[in-house]
């Protein structure tokens, strides 16, 4: 199987999981506003659910936007460079997002994996459950990194669109 097809399939499905999750989120919040305006009853576990869909789907597109290079960063370095030395940088900038990502989805993943036992307080559910949020974001950027190489963006930052 081509790489670059494993890439395509993860970030379409990213995306699509992602946009069904903000979806839900706006449903989530025009009930809330209906129900707390022209209902009179405000329901208590809203917030709370709204707030953990954010979180997740920011962080299930975390990945995606780093390889379509769409976050923010500073350049001047890199712009000024040339030859070796960019390269260089270049597989620097690599391993330290590839191996940070990967050590923060381990240290979040024992966190959230040690807090099974503590419920939400409008959910009722155990806070492992939201807080696996950060653990699969972190895991995926290290996943999607890896996919990439150090030279993806180089190689495609002629395209309007990355080819995934």
């Amino acid at each position: 199987m081509n790489i670059s097809r494993i890439r395509s399939g993860l970030v379409s499905g990213l995306w699509t999981l992602s946009t069904l999750m903000l979806c839900g989120n706006v449903i989530v919040l025009l009930y809330g506003v209906f129900a707390r305006y022209l209902v009179n009853h405000s329901p208590f576990w809203m917030d709370e659910l709204s707030r953990y869909l954010i979180i997740g789907c920011v962080m299930l597109v975390a990945g995606v936007v780093y390889l379509k290079d769409d976050h923010m960063r500073v350049t001047v370095l890199l712009g000024v460079l040339k030859g070796k030395p960019r390269k260089a940088l270049q597989v620097y900038h690599w391993i330290i997002i590839t191996a940070l990502s990967a050590y923060v989805c381990y240290s979040s993943a024992m966190y959230a994996l040690s807090v099974t036992k503590f419920t939400t307080m409008g959910l009722g559910i155990s806070k492992s459950i939201p807080l696996m949020a950060i653990p699969i974001g972190f895991g995926l950027l290290a996943v999607i990194s890896l996919l990439m190489g150090p030279f993806y963006h180089d190689k495609n930052k002629d395209s309007e669109q990355p080819v995934c």
